[in-house]
């Protein structure tokens, strides 16, 4: 009897122990685009989904994203990662804010270099639509203007 209470005293120690214990993840940034302001704006603690942020700038309401990403398991996996990056600003850092949206990633190539590999702008009725969930992520494509995709991946 006593080795029962003893384990049933000991887990009811261990789970209050590991409550408090958990660590929460820090909020991403929130931005509000639709003051006016004509520069680099602060990235600190911002990530993308899929690759590395190089910058924001905002001119007015316009804003232009610059990311740099890998090559994916296939090519249309490579662009589409692009479209889940905007996306997911959109959905959860106020980038529903932005009047235009005009993003451009760049990789390294297997020559060493470094290439633009997609560019594409986002207008404000389709950022409303991905912001109300109106048009899903792997759609977005179809909505975009201005569409530049390097053409070895468009193969």
């Amino acid at each position: 009897m006593r080795i029962v209470i003893t384990i049933l005293m000991l887990s009811m120690v261990l789970s209050l122990c590991s409550c408090g214990s958990k660590k929460e993840k820090p909020a991403a940034p929130t931005y509000d685009f639709s003051q006016s302001h004509i520069g680099a704006v602060d990235i600190s603690g911002l990530k993308l989904a899929h690759g590395e942020l190089l910058s924001i700038n905002q001119n007015d309401g316009t804003v232009t994203i610059k990311a740099k990403i890998t090559s994916n398991l296939t090519n249309e996996m490579t662009i589409n990662q692009n479209y889940y990056n905007v996306s997911a600003l959109i959905r959860n850092s106020g980038f529903n804010t932005c009047s235009e949206i005009k993003y451009w990633a760049v990789a390294d190539m297997t020559s060493g270099d470094e290439s633009k590999v997609i560019e594409f702008t986002v207008n404000k009725d389709t950022i409303d639509k991905i912001y109300s969930g109106a048009i899903l992520d792997n759609q977005i494509s179809k909505y975009v203007s201005d569409l530049w995709i390097l053409p070895s991946l468009q193969n």
